[in-house]
């Protein structure tokens, strides 16, 4: 099974407009570059699998 890689150009460009958010051209290439950082640095915390049981501690006391 391969996996595609995401047309983020693409996601940048339909969540803009979906919010209504226009990108100047010349910052669109580095808006597309942060998401795909973004992505990269969530990657390993979305691929961990967590125990559907788990619940969040109530009150955090350090």
């Amino acid at each position: 099974m391969s996996e595609k890689k995401p047309d983020i150009a693409k996601w940048v460009d339909e969540a803009a407009l979906a919010i209504g958010l226009p990108i100047a051209p010349q910052y669109r290439a580095n808006v597309i570059l942060n998401v795909e950082r973004s992505l990269a640095i969530a990657a390993p915390l979305l691929a961990l699998d967590l125990d559907d049981d788990l619940n969040p501690a109530p009150v955090y006391r350090p």
